[in-house]
């Protein structure tokens, strides 16, 4: 079973909007082609929301200090 990402607003984290998705450019999807096809995914950077802000008291969901969960993305290192 996966995961699915809690996007956490940035205006409660940071005080602040979270920039555009350079990945996706703000679309909250990716095109890309697999042969002759086109497919269309969620972004992986965004989660399909379009914005993306690494958190600023982790880097990979854990929390620096304890090893734990960390408290402000709560594990998913994204701020959207």
């Amino acid at each position: 079973m996966f995961a699915t990402p809690a996007i956490i607003d940035a205006i409660t984290v940071t005080g602040a909007h979270a920039p555009e998705c350079g990945e996706c450019e703000g679309g909250g999807t990716v095109t890309y082609l697999h042969g002759p096809y086109e497919h269309i995914r969620e972004c992986d950077t965004c989660h399909g929301t379009g914005r993306y802000l690494p958190c600023p008291a982790c880097s990979d969901g854990t929390s620096p200090s304890t090893g734990d969960t960390c408290p402000v993305c709560e594990g998913f290192a994204i701020l959207a």
